[in-house]
C-alpha cells in the first residue's frame, strides 16, 4: 500500500496533462484557428491577423462624429461575431472576400448602409486612418464581426507559424508532442516504477528512520503485535495492520513523522474529511497518547467486528 505522497507523485502528471491540454487549446485558438478556417468562432469570438500599414492620426485631425483606429501591423485582432443589423455607426468591422482562391480580410469603420433599386444593400465604410467614404458590398456570410481588441506581435507570430501548410501542421504536431508527450511519458515512467515495487525491503524502511522515529516505530509495532488482535503485514514503505483479513490501520513515516492511519471513513456533519483517524506521532512523548487513541477508535468502531479474535490491550 502506498502513502498519499507516493500516490500524488504518480498521478500529478495527469493533472499537468489537463492543464497542458488547456494551454494547447488556447494556443491553437489564437495562432492557428483563423488560418485553418477564417469563419470559425469560439463562443462568439473570432481572431485574425492584421497585416495593413496604418498612419497614426492625431485626435485634432479627426472631425466630430468620426472615428479612427490605429493598430500595429502584425497585431492579433479579436472580433465579436455580430449580424448586419447589429452594426452601429463608427463600429470597426471586419469582412472578407475571395480573390483568386485567397481570402482577403478587410478592416473598416462602418458609417451606414443604403438599399439600391435592385434590392442590394450597399455599406458605407472608410479606412481606419482615412475618413474618405467608400461603398462596398458584403456577402451575407462574409461579415466576420466587430472589433473588440487587438494584441500587438501575436499576429506576426501566427503568420510565421502558418506561412505554409507543412509548417502549420508540423508546428502543431511538435507542440502537441511537447505539451502532451512530456506529462504522459512521466506518468508512464512513474507507473512502471510503481509497479516494480519498493526499491528497498517491503515494509517501513527502518534504515531511513531517525533515532526517535525508529523508537516510535518499534514501540507502535510491539503495541500491535502484543494486542492479541492484530496481524502485521509488509506494505510499500509501510506496515499494514489487519484484524484477520480486514485492514485496520497503516503504520508509516511521511515527511519526517510517524503516522497511524486508521482504515475507517469517519463521517462529519459538513462532509469534509475527519482527520481523527490520521494519528500523527511527532515525538516519543506522544506514543502513549497515540496508543490511547488507537484503543478508543478500536473500541468504538471495530470491537464488534464479527471476525475479531480478541481485544486490544488496554
Amino acid at each position: 500500500m502506498r502513502n498519499l505522497s507516493e500516490q500524488k507523485k504518480t498521478f500529478s502528471p495527469l493533472i499537468a496533462l489537463f492543464f497542458m491540454a488547456i494551454i494547447f487549446a488556447i494556443i491553437f485558438l489564437v495562432f492557428y484557428l483563423n488560418a485553418i478556417d477564417i469563419t470559425a468562432s469560439v463562443f462568439g469570438i473570432r481572431f485574425y491577423d492584421f497585416e495593413d500599414e496604418l498612419v497614426k492620426v492625431d485626435d485634432y485631425d479627426i472631425d466630430e462624429g468620426d472615428a479612427m483606429l490605429y493598430m500595429e501591423k502584425g497585431s492579433k485582432v479579436i472580433l465579436k461575431v455580430i449580424g448586419f443589423d447589429e452594426m452601429k455607426e463608427n463600429d470597426v468591422i471586419a469582412f472578407y472576400y475571395n480573390d483568386e482562391g485567397e481570402d482577403i480580410i478587410v478592416t473598416q469603420i462602418y458609417k451606414g448602409k443604403d438599399v439600391g433599386f435592385d434590392g442590394e444593400t450597399v455599406y458605407y465604410v472608410h479606412d481606419l486612418d482615412n475618413a474618405e467614404i467608400n461603398a462596398v458590398n458584403i456577402a451575407a456570410d462574409h461579415l466576420l464581426g466587430v472589433y473588440v481588441a487587438h494584441v500587438p506581435v501575436l499576429g506576426t507570430i501566427s503568420a510565421y507559424l502558418t506561412a505554409n501548410t507543412a509548417l502549420m501542421y508540423g508546428s502543431l504536431v511538435v507542440l502537441a508532442l511537447i505539451l502532451f508527450g512530456i506529462p504522459i511519458a512521466v506518468f508512464v515512467i512513474r507507473l512502471k516504477k510503481r509497479r516494480i515495487g519498493s526499491p528497498f525491503p517491503e515494509g517501513v524502511n527502518i534504515n531511513k528512520l531517525s533515532t526517535e522515529n525508529l523508537y516510535i516505530y518499534e514501540n507502535m509495532r510491539k503495541f500491535f503485535e502484543t494486542a492479541g488482535v492484530f496481524t502485521i503485514d509488509k506494505g510499500y514503505d509501510c506496515d499494514l495492520i489487519y484484524i484477520n483479513k480486514r485492514l485496520f490501520a497503516v503504520l508509516h513515516c511521511t515527511n519526517g513523522n510517524m503516522y497511524v492511519n486508521i482504515n475507517k471513513n469517519f463521517q462529519r456533519y459538513d462532509g469534509k474529511i475527519d482527520r481523527a483517524g490520521y494519528i500523527c506521532i511527532p515525538h516519543a512523548s506522544s506514543i502513549q497518547t497515540a496508543q490511547k487513541r488507537v484503543n478508543s477508535i478500536y473500541r468504538a468502531y471495530f470491537n464488534d467486528f464479527k471476525y475479531k479474535v480478541g481485544r486490544v490491550r488496554r
